[in-house]
Parts: structure tokens; C-alpha cells; sequence
């Protein structure tokens, strides 16, 4: 199944046959906005995760609707291959799904224990496309790249989900009000 990441380049590319693609503008928007709320517990690069989440969860439900005739058995030239298909496939629908709900359970209850449990599943999701990419290569090697896509980035979340100093203040230590200064200190306004 596509990832988030996947489905924006699909969509960019679909819908522009020029340079522009009407994506640019909504990313830039979301990366404003992530930037001006970098001070909050939930902003930075923190929200910015927040966002891809959520916004990659509809782009799964868009593109799986869009490709529901992918997953009928009649559509393939053998049981196996469908088999290795739907393994190659419906875990991750499966993992983005429970990762969305415990992420949103993480926002409301702020644990460490929680985001132990995030990260074990943005794991699995790695694992899970490292094993889609090996299905692919053999059975559907036009799919290939696209795991890529999931791997590279959601590699680059989880060791932002383990070294980010944000993540441990607003999640283990409970204290980001007072490491906020020190990490993002207060502008000074000129007094005229």
C-alpha cells in the first residue's frame, strides 16, 4: 500500500504536466506553520510528524478506494501471486491504521510508554516494506522504488522519535515549559 510520501508524488504528478505542482503551496503552508509553532509541545518538527500521520492516512484511504479493484482475486494470473500481494500490502494498511490511534492516544495522554509503542510500529512499518520490496522484486518489480519511499522516510521519523530533545521533555520528562527557553530562547523586542 502507499504511504503518504508515495501518494503526494502520485498526486503531484498526476495532476500537473508542468513544473508547478499545486502541492508546493499547502507544503509550504504546513512547513510555515509547523515552524511558528515550534515553541508549543506539539509544534516543530513534532507537529510536522503529527501532520504526515494524519494526512497519510486519508491519502491510504484515497488511493486504496482508487485501487480497490487491486485487491479482487480475479485480478491476478494466480493464487499466489495474490497471496503475496495482499502480504505485501495490507499489514502496512493495517500498521498506518493502529499507528494513527496510538498517536493520537499519545497526544492526549503524553507517555513514554506510548511512544515506545510508536516507534516499535514505525518499525515494523521499515520491516514490513524492507519485506514488500523483496516481494516486489521478484512478483511486481514496478512497485519497487515506491517502498523506498516509506522506507527512507519513516527511517529518518524513528530516529527523530529517538534522539529528538523535544520528544524526551514533552514525553518522558513532562517539563517543556521550562526546556523551551533553552532550546528555542525568547526573541527580544526592541523597546522604541
Amino acid at each position: 500500500m502507499l504511504s503518504w510520501h508515495e501518494a503526494a508524488i502520485l498526486l503531484a504528478a498526476s495532476t500537473s504536466s508542468s513544473n508547478y505542482t499545486p502541492t508546493a503551496p499547502g507544503g509550504l503552508f504546513v512547513g510555515i506553520m509547523c515552524y511558528r509553532a515550534r515553541r508549543s509541545q506539539v509544534g516543530g518538527w513534532l507537529l510536522f510528524f503529527y501532520w504526515q500521520l494524519y494526512s497519510g492516512v486519508l491519502l491510504t484511504a484515497l488511493f486504496f478506494s482508487i485501487n480497490l479493484q487491486s485487491y479482487i482475486p480475479e485480478n491476478f494470473d494466480s493464487h499466489t501471486k495474490y497471496l503475496l500481494f495482499i502480504i505485501s500490502t495490507v499489514p502496512a494498511i493495517i500498521l498506518v491504521l493502529i499507528q494513527v490511534g496510538i498517536g493520537t492516544l499519545l497526544l492526549c495522554v503524553r507517555t513514554w510508554d506510548l511512544l515506545k509503542l510508536l516507534r516499535w510500529l514505525i518499525a515494523a512499518e521499515i520491516a514490513l516494506a524492507c519485506l514488500s520490496t523483496a516481494i516486489d522484486a521478484s512478483y511486481f518489480p514496478d512497485n519497487v522504488a515506491l517502498n523506498f519511499l516509506t522506507i527512507i522516510p519513516q527511517s529518518l521519523w524513528l530516529a527523530y522519535l529517538f534522539r529528538s530533545k523535544r520528544v524526551k521533555h514533552v514525553f518522558k520528562s513532562h517539563d517543556w515549559e521550562i526546556a523551551v527557553n533553552s532550546i528555542y530562547p525568547p526573541e527580544l523586542k526592541a523597546v522604541t
